[in-house]
């Protein structure tokens, strides 16, 4: 493709992932709409590329004027951006069917286009990686040639009314398998299925792709790390749960927010790593937390109306502070503009638990636990799916998710609190016993009064101090 046009590209691929038209990048450029409409159309000055690189963060200039390589007689590949980056390739047929080539390419089409919907990610367009549609290929050569950081590829294999999906993510660098999975459904709506298998995939993708960046902005010298690299280490840490990396997380990411005032997704972040200090009470000042978690996410909001993750912040202070309806449309708004994200799916039925909507909260929680089965947040997401089956009397089936919340994180007092009220509730009182001298051995002594005055605002709490008082805590 000739440079310019591949620079007008760039800025169109970069317009279509903030969401913003010609008109709103002229105001924000300060360009004026006669030179932008030139712009992306191959028309520029030096001057006008820096102006736009100032305000995006891409490296027009080297696709113009690309660093000399020795090999003089080769076209020189485009430099991988100084962002995360992706490309979709075509995923492969291995049905040996020729008719069969519409599924593989609509299930790539759809993970290009929910991958497009993590503004913080770059993602290649389609005509550009579906170029390597029917190619034998190595994907570190694919990768430099388009430039990015990550590859997503993957097969689609069917042979009856089940189909077998298989995607792997990798570092294009390196060549290095981040994850891998295998997908088996049958197909009895192809559509759902696609739709099944691009939410899942990206839900998993996401993750991985959030601990790589943080891995590389570890690795960088301190003062070299950008706010980008700063907030991706403080969600590494955010996702421990511990006071200590949740302390360290909360100073990365004022940091941060120092050196990019308007970075919506530091501000959100913020709001959450104050919101969990607060519901794990590592701190006297629990309700200043609260207060500060509400603050950030609203300013991160007024930044970004459409970064998921202000939205789910902002849902869950409202919920925190019982305003039941608020809190459950921000949280649907985050879902809306990401379908895929997993944990503001966990934090949306929570919400409805609150409100008592105990049916509708275990399908949403259960599906977060389908999407992310591999819970990085230590019991959040078993522990909430197990408050919405006590909130609608499902002991029994709380019982293992409990276990299981325990289990990862061993440290905090809620998940015991959860687990004994269920015991109490399935006649389990020498397992209750046992269970309050381990939580008891972490924070201080359970008492049903503290527990009552906390929940009185929302719809399980009754049934969950029925249990607490069934399993013989004291007043």
């Amino acid at each position: 493709m000739d440079e310019k046009k591949r620079v007008a590209a760039a800025i169109r691929d970069h317009l279509a992932r903030e969401r913003i038209s010609r008109e709103q990048f002229a105001f924000r450029t300060k360009l004026g709409k006669s030179t932008v409409d030139k712009l992306l159309t191959g028309l520029f000055s030096d001057r006008t590329l820096a102006i736009v690189e100032n305000h995006t963060g891409l490296a027009l200039r080297d696709i113009l004027d690309p660093p000399a390589t020795a090999d003089a007689g080769k076209a020189p590949a485009p430099k991988a951006l100084d962002q995360p980056s992706i490309a979709v390739l075509p995923f492969v047929n291995l049905s040996g069917d020729p008719a069969q080539d519409y599924l593989a390419d609509g299930i790539s089409d759809d993970l290009i286009t929910e991958l497009a919907r993590l503004r913080w990610l770059l993602v290649i367009a389609r005509n550009s990686s579906f170029a390597y549609k029917g190619k034998s290929v190595d994907v570190r050569q694919v990768a430099q040639e388009l430039g990015v950081r990550y590859v997503l590829e993957g097969s689609v294999r069917t042979a009856g009314q089940k189909i077998r999906i298989v995607c792997q993510l990798i570092d294009a660098e390196s060549g290095k398998h981040i994850w891998a999975e295998r997908y088996d459904r049958e197909v009895s709506d192809i559509f759902a299925v696609q739709d099944d298998i691009t939410e899942h995939t990206v839900a998993a993708v996401e993750p991985h792709l959030y601990a790589e960046e943080g891995f590389r902005a570890a690795n960088k010298p301190p003062d070299s790390i950008d706010a980008w690299g700063l907030t991706v280490r403080a969600l590494a840490l955010l996702t421990k749960i511990t006071p200590a990396q949740n302390a360290e997380a909360l100073a990365l990411l004022h940091r941060a927010t120092a050196i990019e005032p308007d970075y919506a997704r530091a501000y959100a972040l913020l709001g959450w790593g104050y919101w969990l200090s607060a519901q794990c009470q590592w701190f006297d000042d629990t309700a200043a937390r609260h207060s500060q978690a509400a603050t950030h996410a609203t300013h991160a909001l007024a930044l970004d109306p459409n970064d998921p993750w202000g939205r789910m912040v902002s849902g869950m202070t409202l919920s925190s502070a019982a305003q039941h309806d608020r809190a459950i449309e921000e949280l649907r708004k985050a879902l809306d503009l990401n379908p895929s994200f997993a944990l503001g799916r966990m934090a949306y039925g929570w919400a409805l638990l609150r409100r008592g909507f105990f049916d509708e909260a275990i399908a949403e929680t259960g599906r977060a636990l389908r999407m992310s089965p591999l819970d990085s947040f230590a019991g959040f997401y078993t522990s909430t799916h197990a408050l919405a089956l006590l909130g609608a009397r499902r002991f029994a089936e709380a019982l293992p998710f409990l276990h299981a919340s325990v289990a990862a994180f061993a440290e905090y007092p809620g998940h015991y609190n959860t687990l004994i009220s269920v015991c109490g509730h399935l006649g389990m009182t020498e397992e209750a016993r046992l269970y309050r001298a381990a939580r008891d051995r972490v924070a201080a002594p359970l008492r049903v009064g503290v527990v009552r005055r906390s929940l009185q605002r929302f719809a399980h709490g009754a049934t969950f101090v029925e249990g607490l008082v069934k399993a013989g805590v004291p007043e």
